[in-house]
């Protein structure tokens, strides 16, 4: 099997990019071969830890290299978009950071570069759909264990950003000209992502509120709470901020259904399920699965591009979830109920858009919403129920 060869371009979001350059050089099929960044010395930092010998400034000699099979490209997202489209114009297939750009303006050039050129492009933010956690919660969905997925409530509490591990200076994430916001876009673009995938809907409406709590003179929120509702009906709330001191970081989900309710407990690690079938009854207490391993990715991105398997994600959903996160700001800036930006139907647009890229694309998601859900049935629950007052507990 030849190696797929992979470009690291862009060091900005180095909470991904060092794990996936570390991660690949511990598999089979694929190999990094290259890192660009407008910073050399972190560049040389990184290739000499995972043995990488080319390294150069400028992003460009990776991306037109015709012996460079991919690129992922963390870089700001003010530059996020003309690597893609470049990228995706030389053949390359593409992780990307996220958000996908700063306006659906520029995600939708992006869109149509990747659906010219065939390539395969994962968003950052979809990468969490592969962790366990995520697929066990949608398998759970979609055998109907909550009914109806009625609201969720997801909350990520932070600290500020570094711009590189041993630089506590939160750098190009604070300057709102090089990202599309502050410390709820950070966040909540992972949340809008999941939504969206395990509803199989789009957002609809969107009401937002922002603040300044820890960090006042930042010119970027350091707090935000949105009101998402989907083409369903279903309303999740989404919390995001980067006031959690020192060590509080923690990442919550409750998931409220017809019949019964999932959380994910970030503080605890555990998990709160209220549900009726056997072996659980009432509310029990299970351990999560797994963390969700960023280098693991690779593995399902470079099967993607040899076409061994389905992608996860395409770049039509990196182009949904930038439009409902930047209604959010519509929101704020208004005081109104934004509904995120649609394409006209039968445009070029809403062609790059892809599924439910236009208005009768949600008319019928809501009217699918309207009918019956699908029988409960009976099954494992993944563990053995422990019987005591209570939560009762299952694994350990």
């Amino acid at each position: 099997m030849t190696d797929i060869r992979v470009g690291l371009v862009g060091l900005d979001h180095w909470y991904s990019a060092i794990p996936l350059a570390e991660g690949i050089g511990g598999r089979d099929g694929v190999r990094l071969v290259g890192i660009a960044d407008a910073e050399p010395a972190r560049a040389s930092e990184l290739a000499t830890r995972c043995g990488v010998d080319l390294v150069d400034k400028d992003w460009r000699a990776l991306v037109e290299d015709p012996t460079v099979d991919a690129i992922i490209s963390l870089v700001s997202p003010d530059r996020n978009a003309e690597v893609c489209r470049t990228a995706a114009e030389a053949g390359k297939h593409i992780i990307s950071n996220k958000p996908l750009a700063r306006t659906v303006a520029e995600a939708t050039m992006v869109v149509a570069a990747v659906r010219r050129a065939g390539v395969r492009f994962l968003p950052a933010e979809s990468r969490m759909r592969l962790g366990p956690r995520s697929q066990f919660l949608k398998r759970w969905i979609e055998q109907g264990r909550l009914g109806r997925l009625l609201s969720a409530s997801l909350s990520i509490w932070a600290g500020l950003p570094r711009r590189w591990p041993d630089d506590p200076d939160p750098g190009w994430f604070v300057d709102p000209g090089r990202t599309a916001g502050g410390g709820w876009i950070d966040h909540a673009v992972y949340q809008v992502d999941m939504l969206r995938w395990l509803l199989g809907e789009e957002i609809v409406a969107v009401t937002g509120q922002t603040a300044n709590l820890a960090y006042p003179e930042l010119a970027v929120e350091d707090y935000g709470v949105a009101t998402v509702t989907f083409a369903g009906g279903a309303v999740a709330t989404l919390e995001d901020t980067w006031t959690a001191p020192g060590a509080g970081f923690q990442s919550s989900g409750t998931y409220v259904g017809s019949d019964g309710v999932y959380r994910m407990d970030g503080i605890s690690d555990r998990s709160l399920i209220l549900a009726d079938f056997p072996p659980l009854q009432g509310w029990v207490q299970t351990a999560l699965p797994g963390h969700h391993d960023q280098a693991a990715d690779i593995d399902h991105w470079t099967a993607s591009i040899r076409d061994e398997v389905e992608p996860v994600a395409t770049v039509e959903d990196a182009w949904h979830n930038l439009a409902s996160c930047l209604a959010f700001y519509e929101s704020v800036r208004t005081g109104r109920t934004i509904e995120p930006e649609v394409a006209p139907c039968g445009s070029r647009a809403a062609a790059a858009a892809g599924h439910s890229g236009c208005r009768h694309d949600r008319d019928r998601q809501r009217r699918r919403a309207a009918e019956p859900g699908p029988d409960l049935g009976q099954g494992d629950a993944g563990g053995d129920r422990r019987s005591g007052a209570g939560a009762s507990t299952v694994g350990g």
